[in-house]
Order: C-alpha cells, then structure tokens, then sequence
C-alpha cells in the first residue's frame, strides 16, 4: 500500500492525523502489532539467519567478527524490507488500475504478481466504490488506509472489502484488519473531507504469487472485530492510570470500636461499679471477652455494644463522647413529625456490609410486586422526614441493610402489613405515638434483629398474630 498523506510515522508505529480534528490517531496494523508473531516470528528470523550464513560463507568469513555478525543478522530486515517494497509496488499497480485500467511500464518488474493481479480481475471482475482510502474511528480510537471496497460476483454483488496479501500465505489477523477498516466510521475523499462509511457485509484476502497464481480467501468480520477490539485493549494499557497514588493508612474499623468499647467499660470499672456487676452478670456466655485476647468480629462488637448501651440506660449513666461511636439516643415520642428532623446517629452504623449483601437486598425488593415496593417506599420516606434515613444507597450498614430485610418480608405478608408493622414494633417495645417509617428508622441492629426473629417466628407459627381491641398483638402458639 503506498503511504497516505495523512499518515506519519513514528517512533512507535504509523499514525493518522484526522483532517478535521487533528488529532493522531493509531494505525490498525500498529494496533494489532502488539501482538506480535511470537515464536513464529523469532523460528523465521533463526531460520533465515542461518541460511545467509551457510550460502554466503565466504563474504562473511573475510570480515572482522563484529562486522561478520551485523553483516548476518540484518538479512531478517533485508527480506522484510524486499518484501514491503514488493508489497507496496503491488498495491500501488492495483490502485492504479482499478482507477485508470491500465497498467504503468515498470509493472513488468514484477511480472509474476502483475500476472496473478490480472487474473484475479479477469476472473472476479470487481466492482470499485470507493480504491485506497484513508478511515478514521474516534470512538475507539483508530485510523488506517484500506485496498479496495467494491462488489464482487462471488459474494453475490454484496459490499466487499478487500486487501491484498504478497505474503506466504494469508494469516488470521488480516481478518481483524479488515473488520477494523470495515467498522471505521468515516473515510477521506478526494477533497480532504471526511464522509461516512458506507456498510460493508463481506470481506476477504486476496493472496498474490510470484508464479501468477492467486487465492481469494474470505475472512470473519464479526470474529476479527471481536479480536481487533481485544488487541485494541491491550494496546491502550500503557495509557491507563493503573497507579492511582499512595494509600493513606487507616485504622481498623472494629479496632477502632474496640478500643472505645473497652475505654467506656473501663469508665465503669471506675466510676460505677454497680454498673460493671449489671454488665458482667448480663454478659452472654458465648461471648468471648476483652480481656480473653479473642479477635472479636463485626456481629461480637454489635453485641457487646448493646450491652454496654442497655447497662449504660440501665442506671442512667451518659457516656463520654469520646469513648464511643455514634450511639442511638433514647427515642423521644414526637406528636407532630412536620418539625424539622434532627438526623439521628445509631449505634455502630459505621459496620458496613458487603455489596453482594446489599445486592442481594435491592433484587428482593425488585423482585416483588408493585404494591410492595410502593409500601416499603412509602416508610423509608416516613423514617426520612423524620430524620431517621434507612436508605440503602446513602449509607449501606449492617444496620439499614437488617432493616430493609425485614420490612420487606413483612410487607410482602400482603394485606395489614401496616397493622403487622405495628404488632411487631410493640411487641419489640419499638413503638411510639409516631409514624411507623419513625419507629422502623430508629431501629437500632439489636432491635432490628430482635423484629426480624418475631417475623420469623410468625411465619413458622410459633407466634400468631390476634386481633384483640381494635388492635393487632402477637402472642404464642397457646395465647400467651
């Protein structure tokens, strides 16, 4: 192919610079260049080093050895560099020809592929649209000069791509380099204007010989696409901001929860002792201590948490802000929910959950029905006004994450999920005069598993639900 005008090359590789942008754009071969021949290509070159070397033993063998040694290892280069320029002499009689039907004088330098070209229009007799044409894709970020759009017999007049090959034989990557030009989105004219490409739906190889011998071999756009896209990707790595700068450390979350923990029981040891003896004897037995060594988790801390908060309101003791995490305050009945909110703070809503959990929450609630989702809405926007968020997308704690559960599978119960609400809240001491969205938003992790266990538990008949004085209770199994 003889060089565009628009073309540059490049220290590495050729470019294309758009004509109305300026911008620079990657060759197609230079893209799929990064991928290389591999071990094909460095057998070749041995292979060739090595013939040179025997057939021409005695040009060598006078030399000095540095001036033998780059004497042979050029003779690679020099068959690539005869067969580039064979290949550009043939491409530039095929552009020739198809534009004027005729062939120049000095084509008989090359009468073999001179032959095999003729043959080829002979047979196919190809219909030109557009010879030797310069493409550029913005979008994906390529450019290169394609050998021959036109219509072929063969392919039933479809809009044919072509390139022609003076090579051995035709290799599976021409495929990529032809799906690259056939879905580049615009060609250059004759006036250095860019117009649209037109659609191509076929496209193929023809491979020219030196005996006068051609092969048209049709190649896979849709799979030599999905390939140039694939080394496309690769080829933009170096251009990718892997290292994205230096990391801050930061503490470990739950060494951080800890560390508060034991500083406000270790404000009881002092301070309250009656307090400390309330916590002890209440301390769950399956709960390992502070001072055991244990590496508590996330579910351990939570636990413990509540315990110092209900020993803490127990004997009404405040605590220091500095020994603790954000903690729930006491829910204060509120008669009119129109005031403006003050945002609650809850006890460790810093535990956050995996995205897979909070996925797994967001396609339940898409999954159920219209009215459901209206329902759940309609009290996430109740806790919301009054200042008590339960959004999943605001802030995903463990916390938001067992509310959202729950009062999913409690409304999904169907009819009187408000009145079930209602029955689970009192049931869990969690109701207040308030909107239900206000009590269910000031459930803390304790509460809010505490209401899921009831759903549960309703659910298996272990708790049944009664109306009882113009109200919904929940009872055990004997009315109890």
């Amino acid at each position: 192919m003889t060089t565009p005008k628009l073309a540059n090359t490049t220290r590495t590789g050729r470019t294309y610079k758009h004509p109305t942008t300026g911008i620079d754009y990657p060759s197609v071969t230079t893209v799929l260049g990064v991928v290389g021949k591999g071990e094909a290509l460095k057998h070749w070159a041995a292979n060739e080093v090595a013939k040179y070397a025997v057939k021409h033993r005695e040009t060598w063998s006078r030399l000095d050895e540095a001036a033998a040694i780059d004497l042979i290892k050029r003779e690679p280069l020099r068959f690539l560099d005869k067969a580039a320029s064979r290949g550009t002499d043939v491409h530039a009689l095929a552009e020739t020809f198809m534009k004027t039907g005729t062939m120049p004088q000095w084509a008989s330098e090359i009468d073999g592929y001179v032959t095999a070209l003729m043959n080829f229009f002979n047979e196919h007799q190809p219909t030109p649209i557009l010879v030797e044409r310069t493409v550029f894709d913005s979008a994906i970020g390529f450019a290169g000069s394609f050998d021959l759009v036109c219509r072929l017999a063969a392919f039933d007049n479809m809009t044919t791509i072509l390139d022609y090959k003076t090579s051995k034989a035709i290799y599976p990557d021409v495929a990529a380099q032809l799906a690259a030009y056939a879905h580049a989105t615009e060609y250059v004219n004759d006036h250095d204007t860019v117009e649209l490409m037109p659609e191509i739906q076929r496209g193929a190889a023809v491979r020219l010989a030196a005996d006068g011998t051609y092969e048209l071999v049709e190649c896979d756009l849709v799979a030599g696409w999905e390939y140039f896209k694939a080394v496309k990707t690769v080829f933009d790595i170096p251009t990718k901001p892997f290292l994205l700068g230096d990391v801050k450390s930061k503490p470990n979350m739950n060494d951080l929860i800890r560390q508060r923990l034991v500083a406000r029981i270790a404000w009881l040891k002092e301070n309250h002792r009656e307090a400390l003896n309330h916590l002890v004897a209440n301390w769950m037995h399956d709960l390992p201590t502070f001072k055991s060594g244990h590496q508590h988790n996330a579910i351990e801390l939570v636990r413990i948490e509540q315990l110092v908060v209900d020993t803490e309101r127990e004997f009404n003791i405040p605590f220091h802000e500095s020994m603790t995490m954000s903690v729930e305050p006491a829910p204060q009945p509120r008669n009119d929910t129109t005031d403006t909110p003050q945002t609650a703070v809850f006890a460790l809503d810093e535990l956050t959950v995996d995205d897979s959990e909070i996925d797994k929450v967001k396609l339940r609630l898409a999954q159920t029905d219209e009215q459901t989702r209206t329902a759940v809405k309609k009290i996430a926007s109740q806790a919301n006004r009054a200042g008590r968020n339960i959004s999943l997308s605001a802030k995903p704690s463990l916390r938001r994450v067992l509310i959202a559960d729950f009062l999913i599978g409690a409304i999904e119960q169907g009819d009187g999920a408000t009145d079930l609400l209602d029955a689970i809240l009192r049931h869990c001491d969690s109701r207040s005069k308030n909107t239900i969205g206000y009590d269910v938003g000031g459930l803390d992790i304790d509460k809010a598993q505490q209401a899921a266990d009831t759903l549960t538990a309703i659910r298996h008949k272990v708790l049944d639900v009664i109306y009882n004085n113009n109200r919904f209770d929940i009872v055990d199994q004997k009315g109890k």
